[in-house]
């Protein structure tokens, strides 16, 4: 993201101009003008060592700032704040609380360790698993000062004491302490609700003690939500230790020429057979062979579901008769599903 993105997309919440000056005035961006004669509104950009910008908004003749207003000027701020310290020479190597953690997700596998250690000293964070980083899949379709604007209001609460990092992808990332996660995730849900920001997934993942920073835990979390977004079926929320499986099978390449080399059947099945036999192995799999679990999700009679095995492919037959194909024929059966419902295959 530019300096110019996130005046653009401030302006365009604000419904006015925007301009972000240098301490010597001089323009790093600005949005659309209007008439520059009209009163305006200078909001100072501040980091550790003091000012560092000036952000301009056009007041005369406009309607006042509303809270949601200021909430999205806060935001723009901060993300101007990362975006001028990345450009600089200084890394902004504050000790207070909203420097260290805004350090966290820093490029710099050296600045994110100082910064851990910084937080585990300061008692900011504990390292291990008492440590919980989230990944918030929130309002895909909102702008990044709009879910900046939400991520620090998610930060700004007293409990459950979240602490908003930043942005990872499409995730805003929040850390906190380990709790009650239905309760916890139920907090951000309400919260989501009340700021109107509807919410597509939401994974976490705990602090491994080994590790010097979060930069695991924070992909683990992000791994989490996308898969729970692509499979809403796993449920609203979930920990990246509840998705073994899918984290593994997201993992690999999407290509479906894979499924000729890992399973055979699979590829059979998917590739070259019928949804309705690949839906009744699926499901025959799903339940561990249980023939009146499958009958029931199926609809069927045994008879009928005994008829369909016995007509497979001989190499579908062979897999269902050995016990590592059936399981690979099993993974690789997800595996399909999960590129397809990400568009990977």
């Amino acid at each position: 993201m530019r300096i110019q993105d996130v005046v653009d997309e401030l302006a365009e919440s604000l419904g006015r101009s925007v301009v972000v000056n240098d301490l010597a005035y001089r323009p790093l961006a600005a949005s659309e003008q209007g008439d520059e004669q009209r009163e305006r509104l200078a909001v100072p950009i501040r980091d550790e060592s003091g000012t560092v910008a000036i952000l301009w908004l056009l007041t005369g003749d406009l309607p006042p700032l509303t809270s949601a207003d200021y909430a999205a000027i806060e935001a723009a701020g901060s993300l101007l704040r990362g975006l001028l310290a990345a450009e600089g020479e200084d890394a902004g190597e504050g000790t207070s609380r909203p420097a260290v953690l805004r350090r966290l997700l820093s490029a710099d596998p050296s600045t994110r360790r100082r910064a851990f250690s910084d937080a585990v000293a300061k008692r900011f964070l504990e390292r291990g698993p008492g440590t919980v980083v989230r990944a918030v899949m929130v309002g895909l379709d909102r702008s990044h000062v709009e879910r900046v604007a939400f991520g620090r209001h998610l930060g700004a609460l007293r409990s459950p004491g979240f602490a908003f990092l930043g942005e990872c992808g499409d995730a805003l990332i929040v850390v906190g302490r380990a709790g009650d996660r239905e309760a916890l995730d139920a907090t951000v849900r309400r919260e989501a609700a009340r700021y109107g920001m509807p919410v597509a997934a939401i994974g976490s993942a705990h602090h491994d003690r080994a590790d010097d920073d979060l930069q695991t835990a924070v992909d683990q979390a992000c791994t989490a939500a996308a898969i729970i977004s692509a499979l809403p079926q796993l449920g609203p929320g979930a920990d990246i230790s509840e998705l073994g499986a899918w984290a593994m099978l997201s993992a690999i390449v999407g290509d479906r020429r894979q499924l000729a080399t890992f399973s055979p059947a699979a590829h059979r099945l998917c590739v070259e057979g019928d949804p309705l036999q690949r839906t009744t192995v699926e499901t025959y799999l799903d339940v561990c062979g249980q023939v009146r679990d499958a009958c029931e999700l199926l609809h069927i009679h045994r008879t009928t579901l005994y008829y369909r095995l016995e007509n497979m492919p001989e190499v579908v037959k062979a897999a269902l008769d050995d016990g590592m194909q059936r399981s690979t024929l099993h993974l690789c059966l997800k595996l399909i599903r999960f590129w397809e419902a990400t568009g990977r295959a």
